[in-house]
């Protein structure tokens, strides 16, 4: 297969390797059981470092890949592109080994069915551990050796996982739900910074959904809420040069970012602005929402509409791209870096500590974060120009890699956000970018006058219920922002097709993939995937919920 063509980031990115990857599909899972040949998955994405360095590190020894080729049909699988895959696997892994995390190693008989698996795995042997190599070996031999053992295994494996009945749901009842609420409040209360904002300790995630439930709850639940989104604005999570947010951050103090952003986080972001903003009445953290629109809109944004989902720049030949030494101020400043400098934490030495740099990537660095309270107009024209001008160097720098097509549920959160920041912020310029990605949602992943979405508009992957979900979020947005019925029906026919493909009724739980299980899916696994987050959820529950 051209896996060069493949609209996967992740998977592209494997098109010149030593292993005769295929993709999974009907197709080549069928030659598996006419061939009576094993399958090896691997299931990565394009975000995650582990998945990246299994690639560079065992994929790239030609005897591992040798061995691979002869005795496997070899799949990769990217999943956030098929998430109904990488829940069967995650499964898998959670149940057989009381494993997780990414990425996923799985050994297939021809039927189809897991016999071996593991997570991440080291290319040697490490602290006793088995590498890569060794355990590819091991599942290639025991399949040479004994397969009706493999299918023994395989077999019970399967029967132990299906069918796979989560948890009990909790009661439901208006008194109940409140009560579970406030406990749920106090929990999460409990852990609060009150120092730096946030909740827990390093790595901290912004929690944006959080972040909205706590400014609807008691005094101090909402001053948490506002001070921990105040904190993340003036924190090197928020990019002060294009605006965009990092997905969390590697300290306590919002200092040091993980560098990532994707634009689903964008917009869960300025969503949380847009409450806060509405609920305080403060201008200032409804320009956190507009930062987040505008760099999704500048960086991510096509246009026609569409978005791409990730920039990258975690790999060692990026760590220069967002910081700055004190003589690079200088000289692209000039008269104006000692006031830049002050406002933003620039030291000589760097302003990211050895502790919190244990690899030394960021040693005489410089990260940007506000550390002076906001200035008269004059001072703040300044500092914005300075900006401008550190943007134009930082661009020449190498640029960082990119996934290019974001996924159906990210491209409903980003119309949910626009179309909200258009009519709360009364901006036709939000309008009319939320009624361009309307067009792209409803000609490019709604496939069929039945609801039918797709996982990428360039793909024929299905979408997930959570895409289904943040669609039909988006779609209600955007019908309430600029009064399209045309919009507020298709959420609804989103909603009742999710409904009809995904839910359980006995169960009350929505699952992963349909009842009737496509090709070389083992069990139906509920649907846990992670953020859109409560809304969207919400709309599942309750399809008659305005947002």
């Amino acid at each position: 297969p051209d896996l060069a063509a493949s609209p996967s980031a992740f998977i592209r990115a494997q098109a010149q390797s030593l292993v005769n990857w295929e993709l999974w599909n009907a197709k080549t899972l069928g030659r598996a059981r006419v061939e009576n040949k094993p399958v090896y998955v691997f299931i990565g994405s394009f975000l995650s470092e582990l998945s990246r360095a299994t690639c560079q590190q065992s994929f790239t020894n030609a005897e591992t890949a040798a061995y691979l080729n002869q005795h496997f049909i070899c799949l990769i699988v990217d999943r956030e592109e098929q998430p109904d895959v990488a829940a069967c696997a995650r499964l898998y892994l959670q149940t057989m080994k009381q494993k997780d995390g990414w990425p996923i190693h799985l050994w297939m008989t021809p039927e189809l069915q897991p016999y071996d698996g593991a997570g991440y795995l080291p290319p040697s042997e490490e602290w006793g551990g088995s590498s890569f190599a060794m355990l590819a070996r091991q599942a290639g031999n025991a399949w040479t050796s004994n397969p009706k053992a493999c299918r023994g295994h395989a077999s019970e494996a399967v029967s132990m996982m299906a069918p796979h009945r989560p948890e009990a749901l909790p009661g439901t009842a208006p008194a109940a739900l409140t009560e579970k609420l406030t406990q749920a409040a106090a929990a999460w209360h409990a852990t609060y910074d009150s120092a730096h904002g946030g909740f827990g300790t390093a790595a901290k995630s912004p929690e944006p959904e959080l972040l909205r439930f706590l400014l609807h709850q008691s005094p101090a639940d909402r001053d948490a809420a506002l001070t921990t989104l105040r904190a993340l604005f003036n924190g090197a999570v928020h990019d002060p040069i294009d605006g965009g947010f990092f997905r969390h951050a590697m300290d306590a103090a919002w200092r040091i970012p993980y560098l990532q952003k994707t634009l689903s986080d964008q917009a869960r972001l300025a969503c949380a602005y847009l409450d806060a903003a509405q609920v305080t009445g403060d201008a200032g953290l409804a320009g956190g929402a507009r930062s987040a629109i505008d760099y999704a809109l500048q960086r991510f944004g096509a246009p026609d509409g569409g978005f791409a989902a990730a920039e990258d720049a975690t790999a060692n030949e990026f760590s220069g791209y967002y910081v700055w030494t004190e003589s690079e101020i200088d000289a692209l400043l000039g008269p104006d870096a000692a006031a830049f400098k002050a406002a933003y934490g620039i030291a000589s030495a760097g302003n990211v500590s050895a502790d919190d740099d244990p690899a030394g990537l960021f040693h005489g660095k410089n990260f940007l974060y506000r550390v002076t309270p906001v200035g008269d107009a004059a001072t703040e024209a300044k500092l914005t120009a300075a900006l401008r001008r550190l943007r134009v160097a930082r661009d020449k720098r190498p640029t960082p890699t990119r996934d290019d097509h974001a996924s159906a549920g990210a491209h409903g959160l980003m119309l949910a956000a626009l179309a909200r920041a258009g009519a709360q912020l009364n901006d036709p310029g939000y309008l009319a970018a939320a009624a361009r990605t309307f067009a792209v949602i409803s000609k490019q992943f709604v496939v069929s006058g039945d609801g039918d979405v797709r996982r990428l508009r360039v793909s024929e992957a299905p979408g997930a219920p959570v895409d289904y979900a943040a669609l039909a979020l988006g779609c209600r947005a955007f019908a309430k922002a600029a009064r399209r019925a045309d919009a507020e029906a298709l959420a609804d026919r989103l909603l009742a097709r999710v409904g009809r493909v995904f839910f359980d009724p006995a169960q009350g739980v929505y699952f992963a993939s349909p009842v009737n299980l496509p090709v070389g899916l083992f069990v139906r696994v509920p649907a846990d995937e992670g953020p859109p987050g409560a809304e969207s959820l919400a709309l599942m529950a309750d399809r008659k919920s305005v947002v």
